[in-house]
């Protein structure tokens, strides 16, 4: 299938006319016109619907879109990756990342040995608190490779999993906290104290709804709510305000905050998301070959 003929696709399907889509690639509204011809000719079904206002997809079209920006994204990369080749480097590799304290402790020295064994190498290393950001540029190629949970992956097929290590969730109070008198610990125990939630939709969330649930009682609206690690910990520590968080993140700020014991710790493995059935470059393996001996030698 023609790269060309692809991206024109792709911003006809973004621009929603052939007007717009020929004045933003620089050609004549003709040629674009028999460039998407020919590509539904290729396929041999209809592309795209006309109307007065523009065009939409087809039911094909939107098929196609699924699968049109990962293969163009792809394609440039392939492309860049055999420049860099012709011209000495050692092309590119993109992370993301949603664990902090991987951030943080793990990952400087790692790619700080992988720069130095693939001179020339554009690494680029993104950090965000949100999972669903980093799957879905995963899946359209405008990402090589997302560091996360394993239940990040939700119901998708189209990604590989490394493990890495498993790591430990719970629900967490200040030292010092009155629920701490207690040995052992019921919902109900919770009743007399806030919540600092993530949030919406996010995995404390969600694993918070289902204790609640278990024990037949509704998930309490949050006195506060934030996206920010540092300032959940932060909060908990100096409240008697309740959350839920990541040993490991706890560890490395140093809060003085405990975990309450099982059942209000859970374990998550914690590993490499890459998509299938995709050739892995030399850096992409001699990150994950890196990873996987770090966290060998800590277990």
């Amino acid at each position: 299938m023609d790269l060309r003929r692809l991206e024109h696709f792709l911003t006809v399907l973004k621009t929603g006319s052939f007007g717009s889509a020929a004045r933003e690639l620089g050609i004549t509204q003709s040629g674009l016109t028999k460039s998407i011809q020919t590509l539904e000719d290729t396929v041999g079904v209809p592309l795209f619907l006309r109307h007065s206002r523009g065009v939409e997809p087809t039911k094909y079209g939107e098929t196609l879109a699924q699968h049109a920006t990962l293969m163009h994204a792809q394609a440039n990369k392939a492309l860049n990756e055999i420049d860099a080749v012709k011209n000495g480097n050692a092309g590119s590799l993109s992370i993301g990342v949603t664990p902090s304290w991987l951030m943080e402790e793990v990952l400087p020295k790692v790619v700080s040995e992988l720069t130095k064994a693939r001179p020339g190498l554009k690494l680029i290393v993104m950090h965000h608190v949100s999972s669903k950001v980093y799957l879905e540029m995963l899946l359209a190629g405008g990402l090589d490779m997302f560091i996360g949970t394993e239940q990040d992956l939700s119901e998708t097929d189209d990604i590989e999993f490394i493990s890495l290590m498993n790591d430990v969730h719970g629900v967490i109070v200040r030292k010092g906290h009155p629920l701490l008198q207690k040995e052992h610990h019921v919902i109900a125990d919770f009743d007399p104290y806030g919540w600092v939630h993530r949030e919406a939709g996010t995995h404390y969330g969600r694993r918070l709804e289902a204790l609640y649930f278990e024990a037949g009682r509704p998930l309490p609206t949050p006195a506060i709510q934030s996206n920010s690690i540092p300032f959940t910990l932060a909060t908990v520590a100096a409240t008697d305000y309740l959350s839920a968080s990541r040993k490991a993140d706890i560890d490395a700020s140093h809060q003085p905050i405990e975990m309450l014991d099982r059942p209000f710790q859970w374990v998550r493995s914690i590993g490499l998301m890459r998509r299938k059935n995709e050739p892995l470059s030399a850096a992409g393996q001699i990150l994950i070959d890196d990873l996987q001996q770090i966290f060998k030698d800590q277990s």
